[in-house]
């Protein structure tokens, strides 16, 4: 199965499935995908992506600035989908990390401080009704990528494959430095913005936190009052 969808101006869009879990099952395809904001995406790109996969479900991370954009949702959301809203993180940051070449994505911070939306997420997707479901930011790599490897570790997705996960944004974030060359919004001379970069150890460095705080997702999910039903029907809607 196909794992990354190159649409023409959304770079970062791919499907979950595949991956093996700790039981020997495997996450299913086309039930869960990941992406950066979808609104660039055409008609005819959404009416291919739904003949493909009829998404039912999306899980929007954005800030309320990002998310009131003068595009709107774009054509993949209408009244076929249940678009959940849950603003959080700066739109500043990037713009910041621009002006002083550094970028700290904080992502063991963002883990923890927005606890109670990572388990109202999973709890969305612990319903069946909600598949096919996407989840995503702007571009599709750092809130989305915590949401990310906290489903794979309740998944079960070992630790090396969740960070392998984590890093196939490089290439969606390759695409885009690209693009915006070639639209003459990168000059040549200059280094993009280091925060499209996909740092890896700094998701490594979520990761080890979550092991050290809570010892598991599924533990870290509890906290905030993710029983163990919603986990196992999470579980089983997910792997095959």
């Amino acid at each position: 199965m196909n794992q990354h969808f190159d649409f023409e101006q959304v770079y970062n869009f791919r499907d979950m499935g595949g991956y093996r879990a700790a039981d020997g099952r495997t996450v299913r395809w086309r039930r869960l995908f990941r992406s950066g904001e979808p609104l660039r995406m055409s008609a005819a790109e959404a009416d291919e992506l739904r003949a493909e996969a009829p998404i039912a479900t999306v899980i929007d991370l954005r800030s309320e600035g990002e998310a009131d954009h003068p595009r709107g949702l774009g054509p993949l959301i209408d009244e076929r989908v249940t678009r959940h809203h849950f603003p959080m993180g700066d739109p500043r940051s990037k713009y910041e990390a621009r002006s002083s070449g550094e970028w700290d994505p904080r992502y063991p911070a963002l883990m923890e401080e927005r606890g109670s939306v990572w388990a109202t997420a999973v709890g969305i997707l612990a319903d069946e009704d909600a598949y096919p479901a996407m989840f995503h930011c702007v571009t599709g790599k750092d809130r989305t990528g915590v949401l990310g490897a906290l489903i794979l570790d309740v998944l079960g997705v070992d630790e090396s494959t969740i960070l392998e996960d984590f890093g196939l944004s490089q290439r969606g974030m390759d695409r885009l430095i690209a693009d915006l060359r070639a639209r003459g919004k990168i000059t040549e001379d200059n280094p993009p913005n280091p925060a499209l970069g996909v740092p890896v150890p700094a998701m490594e460095l979520m990761l080890d936190s979550l092991r050290q705080n809570h010892g598991s997702a599924a533990n870290f999910l509890a906290k905030h009052g993710v029983d163990d039903d919603t986990l196992q029907r999470l579980t089983d809607l997910l792997l095959e």
